[in-house]
């Protein structure tokens, strides 16, 4: 049974992974069966979040950790580009 109640243990508060500050409601939601959050939005991004890499699992996506451009958007290659070509999204 999950409970309701806050933490005690403050390391619950933040990623396992990378130290950063996670609210107890996405550990509670994204995270393994003991509220504990293994990735988190700083670390790792949404598809592989939503696939259970918070709660530690294996994800069969990239991990950004070791291809770091696969955590970046379309909006943010469109705002690099500076020779006036529009972005296509390849």
């Amino acid at each position: 049974m999950m409970s309701l109640d806050r933490p005690s243990d403050t390391s619950q508060q933040q990623c396992r992974h990378c130290g950063a500050h996670v609210t107890s409601r996405f550990a509670a939601v994204h995270g393994d069966e003991d509220d504990v959050a293994h990735r988190c939005p700083a670390c790792d991004c949404f598809r592989r979040l939503s696939r259970g890499s918070a709660a530690g699992l294996n994800v069969g996506l990239p991990d950004p950790i070791e291809q770091p451009n696969r955590n970046r958007g379309q909006r943010v290659e469109a705002a690099a580009r500076t020779d006036g070509r529009e972005f296509d999204g390849d």
